[in-house]
């Protein structure tokens, strides 16, 4: 037991007498915990949410106003016509586009009630998912407001599109990323491989006395 102790204490002393292990062991965890803490979230903030409002009726601008104050999206764009839809999500200026239909106020008193088109980038389908769920959750509100207050059966019917990954696949997501991290683990285990087979040849000493420098 003692020649365990004094072996690990022996580890120990190499281990803190080089800086760059150190750093490695200590600084580097807490600094990805921090980073990938406030980086991988399924939060939704200051989400862009653009609007196409043909009609610009009093409804319409109360639904756009409800989203402005919202704390959650932030209305960035108000679009003049339907052909700039595509445009915002490919120039990536908006995460959510809202199309109100025309005759907004004469269509919501017609029995069939009038739809609101919610189209949202799913190239993040979790994204996506929580935004439009938000979004109707608005819409819905202020229809049940109308209904308290006029005491009519005022129907809002929220449609939901989603563009780029209609079938909600996260795997075009999540798959680029764990490329890179098995390409990052197969990398780091070659390179110890490497190293422990030029010791086992016994060239690593013929690779310590050539001219090569570090390069840290």
């Amino acid at each position: 037991m003692k020649q365990f102790v004094a072996f690990v204490r022996k580890e120990f002393y190499h281990i803190f007498r080089d800086k760059r292990t150190v750093l490695i062991l200590l600084v580097m965890p807490v600094v990805q915990i921090i980073l990938f803490g406030f980086a991988v979230t399924t939060e939704v903030n200051n989400v862009r949410v653009a609007v196409f409002d043909p009609s610009k009726d009093v409804s319409t601008q109360q639904i756009t106003e409800r989203f402005e104050a919202s704390r959650y999206v932030t209305v960035t764009q108000i679009l003049s016509n339907p052909q700039e839809i595509n445009d915002v999500f490919k120039e990536d200026k908006a995460n959510l586009v809202i199309v109100f239909g025309e005759r907004f106020d004469e269509n919501l008193l017609s029995t069939e009630g009038i739809s609101v088109q919610l189209i949202a980038d799913a190239t993040d389908p979790n994204l996506a998912t929580v935004l439009t769920g938000y979004a109707s959750n608005i819409i819905l509100a202020y229809q049940q407001e109308l209904i308290n207050e006029h005491n009519v059966p005022f129907r809002i019917l929220p449609e939901v599109k989603m563009l780029y990954n209609p079938q909600m696949k996260s795997a075009y997501n999540f798959v680029p990323g764990v490329m890179g991290l098995i390409l990052i683990l197969i990398c780091a285990m070659m390179t110890s491989i490497a190293i422990v087979r030029e010791k086992e040849t016994g060239t690593m000493e013929v690779l310590l006395a050539s001219p090569v420098k570090p390069i840290y």
